[in-house]
Parts: C-alpha cells; sequence; structure tokens
C-alpha cells in the first residue's frame, strides 16, 4: 500500500478536486504521510508598464507576499486533513510546476502522485502546455490522475 501520497495543487477549485481521492488512501491509517505541494516558480514582469521599472527588491517582497499567501493556503488544507487524524506536511517550491512534483517524488520517498488535471487540449495545451502530462512521464511512481468536474 501507499506510505507517502504526494498531492500538488495549484491554488484551483480544480485542483483540489483530488483531495477525496488522497483523504479516501489515507484514511483509517496512521501510516501514511500526505505532502500538500505547491510550486510558486519565479515571476519576472516581462512588460514595463506605464513606463515604470520594477526594482529587484520589489521583486523579492512580491514574491515573499506570494509565497505567504501561498503557505496560508496549503496551511488551511492541511489543517482539515490534519482535523481528520491524518498525517500532513506542507511544501512550497520554486521551480515549474512539472519538475517541483517529480523532483519532489523522487527525493522525498513519495510512492504514489495524485493529481487533478485542468482537461486542456488543442491549442490551450500547446500554449500553456500540461503539468499533468509531464508528471505522469517523468515521475518513476504511480500517478492517479483524477478528471475534476468543472
Amino acid at each position: 500500500m501507499y506510505h507517502h501520497i504526494l498531492a500538488p495543487l495549484d491554488g484551483s477549485s480544480l485542483s483540489e478536486q483530488a483531495l477525496p481521492h488522497v483523504r479516501a488512501l489515507a484514511e483509517g491509517r496512521n501510516d501514511v504521510k500526505i505532502t500538500l505541494l505547491r510550486a510558486v516558480p519565479p515571476v519576472y514582469p516581462t512588460v514595463i508598464e506605464f513606463g515604470m521599472v520594477y526594482h529587484p527588491s520589489e521583486m523579492e517582497d512580491e514574491m515573499m507576499r506570494l509565497e505567504k499567501s501561498v503557505q496560508d493556503y496549503l496551511s488551511a488544507i492541511a489543517r482539515e486533513l490534519a482535523a481528520d487524524g491524518m498525517q500532513v506536511q506542507t511544501e512550497l517550491s520554486r521551480l515549474e510546476p512539472g519538475d517541483a512534483i517529480v523532483e519532489y517524488a523522487e527525493n522525498h520517498g513519495v510512492d504514489l502522485i495524485v493529481i487533478a488535471t485542468h482537461g486542456r487540449s488543442g491549442i490551450g495545451r500547446w500554449l500553456l502546455g500540461s503539468v499533468t502530462q509531464k508528471v505522469v512521464q517523468a515521475a518513476r511512481v504511480p500517478v492517479l490522475v483524477i478528471r475534476p468536474t468543472e
């Protein structure tokens, strides 16, 4: 059975639809650890708005605010799962989402990744890529892909 489940979240309600499946896999088992992971890659402004130039310290301040917000989000979900007796930890990565998920799984003894797909196809998938597809192709552990309802 699985002992360390990785649940990547992107802050959307679609990604959170994987959580009931994580809950079902871990419920009643105190030998299962759940890790909630959110990737927050650094944001670099590609457009100078209204002639303003961003100072590096302003960008770092903005990243710190974003990371605090993400940590608050993950902590709230972790508290809900922990209230049901589950072992939960949170992780934040500055890598791109697909890389963050695969890297974390490889380096932290994860034996199952449970991830929701956004179901993009066609031009949307081509333009935005598919984190889920990258994870399925690159992960060395089983990946449970959940197709959420809108």
